[in-house]
């Protein structure tokens, strides 16, 4: 495996030095790094990186199998080991035997080093928070000996103060968020001694992502796999903890997703629109046989006050062509560009690491030129240039497991010539045939047109300056025609 994502890598670089998407050539050995400490069991699963550019992976190392240790291991910008930092730019701790996959890792404003996770002890869980100064010890000055430590499993969200809040399960209809201050103590002027309770209506689900907006609201967004589908659920709670009951239902949304059957497993991601509408990206599908995943992959992209914005797919939704992607992450660009990572299952053992970028109208960007390599990937970053940064393992049946780090070219600003192009589109009113004119063309453009419901009811590609788009045998009415980064109002009378 280690040689051939060297191979996939030296072709790349071939096929193009800089284009979005390919792999970054200025960054470790033709774009990925591949790390072993000390011929052990070595896994990376978190990245953040730090103000001057440095990159931060968490982790584990086992030398036998038997025990793991947590780790945090440090690269320069280009990839290189930074041996400033711990021990030859490793720093390993021993007060944890096995990790759970509630991982998070994160630089405070200050430049402080956050990871939490959880821990099985004992037949015990715990969830560990850990704070580092940025060369590597732990902060002592942060709870005890630079760890807080609490029974169960929560999610944390870090705040732009330092602070943090633990999102907890007290009831399968009962959520509570607590906020700790910058040194590990509980602030008990937030909600009732620190902690507020909100109830919603529901059963409990698996949460997949908690984020807060620009203006600190707190978001919180879950799956629950039914026998045939699979509900989408986000959360949007006020900066005091409590559910906020102007968005939604009370606080929450929910989005069926019912495509496929079996529906075994789901995921979902979140992020945010310059204008700070919530997009969730993710696929629900199942296995249906050794190597044969069946995944459908989805958008939905709501208002702010939580209804499907219509303006958007079908009423909100985007229902991707069904493959065995599924999506792990999403990434909303300041040009609404939507980046996804995640995997080719084989539903077997190994998957395929895939990022794929798409247009605002949720049409894939085929001038994003995504490597696709396999390793046991786990998560993604933007840089702060806007690259694209991406963490993993090799799989443990080509040998002992290695650190993978690779990295993707993208420029978040970037809008392809064609879009900046003036379209004027005529006759309108029309009796059914309408003609789309560009003033300049230079690639394929998706479109697709929906009635006034939001039902799609034609989909293709322009591929000429000047083209057709024949609604003759549609009902007389309003419909839309939605590019790249327009949508045109049609009237057919």
């Amino acid at each position: 495996m280690k040689a051939l994502l060297l191979f996939l890598a030296g072709i790349l670089c071939f096929v193009s030095y800089a284009q979005d998407g390919s792999l970054d050539i200025s960054f470790g050995d033709g774009g990925i790094v591949v790390m072993d400490i000390e011929n052990s069991h070595d896994m990376g699963w978190y990245l953040a990186q730090q103000a001057d550019g440095k990159i931060i992976v968490s982790g584990a190392t086992s030398p036998d199998t038997n025990n793991f240790y947590s780790i945090l291991v440090r690269y320069l910008p280009d990839g290189t080991l930074d041996t400033s930092f711990g021990t030859n730019g490793v720093v390993t701790q021993d007060y944890v035997s096995w990790y759970g996959d509630q991982g998070f890792l994160s630089i405070d404003n200050t430049g402080n080093i956050i990871t939490a996770g959880v821990v099985y002890q004992n037949s015990n869980t715990y969830f560990i928070i850990a704070r580092y100064l940025e060369n590597g010890q732990l902060d002592y000055s942060f709870g005890t000996d630079g760890i807080v430590s609490f029974q169960g499993v929560y999610n944390i969200i870090l705040l732009s103060d330092g602070s943090f809040l633990l999102l907890l399960f007290t009831a399968s209809d009962e959520i509570s968020i607590s906020h700790y201050l910058n040194d590990g103590t509980l602030d008990v002027l937030f909600g009732t001694n620190g902690t507020a309770v909100s109830t919603f209506s529901g059963e409990s689900f698996r949460i997949r992502e908690t984020k807060v907006d620009g203006q600190e609201n707190i978001f919180l967004l879950g799956t629950r796999d039914n026998n045939a589908n699979s509900d989408i659920i986000l959360m949007k709670f006020q900066p005091s903890g409590y559910l906020d009951s102007n968005f939604g239902n009370n606080g929450v949304v929910t989005k069926n997703i019912d495509a496929l059957n079996p529906m075994n497993f789901s995921s979902a991601s979140l992020d945010f629109t310059p204008d700070g509408k919530p997009v969730i990206a993710g696929s629900c599908g199942a296995c249906v046989d050794l190597f044969e995943p069946v995944m459908q992959p989805f958008f939905i992209r709501y208002l702010n006050d939580g209804s499907p914005d219509s303006s958007f797919g079908n009423n909100g939704t985007i229902l991707l062509p069904v493959s065995g992607f599924s999506i792990s992450q999403l990434f909303v660009q300041e040009n609404q560009s939507m980046i996804v990572s995640g995997r080719l299952l084989d539903c077997f053992e190994g998957s395929i690491y895939v990022v794929n970028r798409y247009f605002e109208g949720g049409f894939i960007d085929n001038s994003f030129n995504g490597a696709s390599l396999e390793f046991d990937y786990y998560q993604t970053i933007l840089q702060q240039d806007g690259k694209i940064l991406s963490v993993g393992n090799t799989y443990w049946y080509d040998g002992q497991e290695d650190i993978v780090l690779l990295r993707h070219n993208n420029n978040p600003l970037s809008v392809p010539e064609f879009q900046n192009q003036i379209a004027t589109i005529y006759p309108n009113p029309s009796n059914g045939i309408f003609t789309l004119n560009y003033e300049l063309f230079s690639e394929k453009i998706p479109y697709q047109i929906s009635d006034i419901t939001g039902k799609v009811i034609a989909t293709g590609e322009l591929t000429e300056k000047q083209s057709q788009l024949d609604l003759s045998s549609a009902q007389n009415g309003v419909y839309f025609l939605k590019t790249n980064n327009r949508v045109f109002k049609l009237l057919k009378d």
